[in-house]
């Protein structure tokens, strides 16, 4: 599932006061029952270093639990490791529910505690629920205006919802605050929306000058910056950047699936499927799926890109069973596959109704319309999907389509001539090779 990259830059705090899940336990020692555990990672052939300091950590948390379970902090502290598990190994259904649950018990010991409500908003940016984020955000900043965390979660959830002007308000707040990898990779991200990639490949590469060397946060920094690189056809530096990443923390996942972009852009369809798989063997991260079925397509392999379309719609089930909200995500993967085109605009309409000025709602809207013979509703679109001047070329490339089809053919070749003069090839030769329009 593609994921909005400053969602992912750490854990900042995690939670959600969840409906209908139940409790591992009670808030008294005679109620309680075994709090959840770590599970060995996968991929790892002996325990790594970092992933026995994680099983110390959720063991020494768990004993708290119950010697002390009237200690809220206790429940938050665990919960956090396990949306870092999560965030490591990609294993959101077995973490992000042990997480949920840890924080119920939380938010009814200490429903005020400020680390308690950054938690919950946290969880609920990364189940994409962003308006009642942004509400406990608000409330945080309101608590703590000097807090560089809070301003972190306000950003997130402000940019989501398309309210830039006040989230690089919150970036610049939280950058004088505290000038560190998270606040950095938040700045870089909002400069990349607002059509910046020189400042925004600078931003990045300070987030990952702030990081540590090795750590998983400062690997996914790098990894945007060879997206961002990939965005101004500088393939070789790009490249340069994935191998690096790998030679900090091999077999990272991210890494693989940046060289395995690369190597569709040159016509290595078969090297950028493997490199895929393999990624996908360490980290069950659904854009993994999601590109593998892209690659088939444009090879002309109709059969195995329609089982990992399947494979990708199963897992999208999966996620919204779990509460996530992934009405976007399942509309973009339709309309890039030319299938659900009916149930794709319905959920497309849907998220653009919930936060109609991001521009990425705007975009998947937009394209539905169009795809489903409704273009002339998605022209007065256009506009707002441009109105930051972001250079992204899917975006760009969305827009000549519908402009183009809308009979505006001038404005429409120019707005793909920018799309691929911001290699347009690097994000789709094969995301929209062999399909119509």
């Amino acid at each position: 599932m593609s994921i909005n990259k400053t969602l992912l830059i750490g854990i900042v705090a995690v939670g959600i006061v969840g409906g209908g899940i139940g409790t591992y336990f009670g808030l008294q020692k005679k109620q309680a029952t075994e709090p959840p555990t770590i599970s060995r990672r996968s991929g790892e052939s002996s325990p790594s270093s970092e992933f026995l300091n994680a099983q110390r950590s959720v063991d020494y948390y768990r004993e708290q639990i119950r010697l002390k379970p009237d200690v809220a902090k206790n429940y938050i502290e665990l919960a956090q490791l396990f949306m870092q598990e999560a965030r490591v190994t990609g294993n959101h259904h077995e973490y992000i529910p042990k997480a949920r649950i840890l924080l119920e018990s939380a938010l009814r010991l200490a429903p005020n505690d400020m680390n308690a409500m950054l938690t919950q908003a946290t969880l609920l940016l990364t189940l994409h629920q962003f308006a009642p984020a942004l509400a406990l955000a608000e409330r945080c900043v309101a608590q703590n205006p000097y807090n560089s965390a809070a301003y972190g979660v306000l950003c997130d959830a402000l940019t989501e919802l398309g309210d830039y002007d006040r989230a690089v308000k919150a970036a610049d707040k939280m950058t004088a605050t505290r000038p560190d990898l998270r606040s950095y990779s938040r700045v870089s991200y909002l400069r990349e929306l607002h059509g910046d990639l020189d400042g925004a490949i600078e931003a990045m590469r300070l987030a990952a000058d702030a990081g540590v060397r090795g750590q998983e946060n400062r690997a996914w920094v790098l990894y945007n910056a060879g997206i961002l690189l990939l965005q101004k056809n500088a393939v070789p530096e790009a490249d340069r950047v994935f191998r690096g990443i790998l030679e900090e923390r091999p077999n990272y996942p991210f890494a693989l699936s940046g060289l395995a972009r690369i190597q569709a852009m040159k016509g290595e369809p078969f090297k950028a499927v493997e490199m895929l798989v393999s990624a996908l063997q360490t980290t069950p991260e659904h854009t993994f799926i999601e590109q593998i079925a892209d690659v088939y397509l444009s090879m002309g392999e109709k059969k195995s890109a329609e089982e990992m379309q399947m494979k990708a719609l199963e897992a999208f089930r999966q996620h919204e069973q779990e509460g996530w909200n992934v009405d976007r995500e399942y509309a973009a993967f339709c309309l890039n596959h030319s299938i659900n085109l009916p149930e794709a605009l319905q959920r497309a309409e849907a998220e653009y109704k919930r936060r109609p000025g991001n521009i990425d709602a705007l975009d998947t809207y937009a394209y539905a319309l169009h795809k489903n013979g409704r273009t002339q509703e998605a022209m007065p679109l256009v506009g707002q999907m441009l109105r930051l001047n972001s250079m992204n070329p899917v975006l760009r490339y969305h827009a000549g389509i519908i402009v183009s089809a809308g009979g505006e053919t001038a404005r429409g070749a120019t707005m793909l001539e920018e799309a691929a003069a911001h290699n347009l090839k690097a994000y789709t030769a094969y995301l929209n090779a062999r399909r119509p329009s």
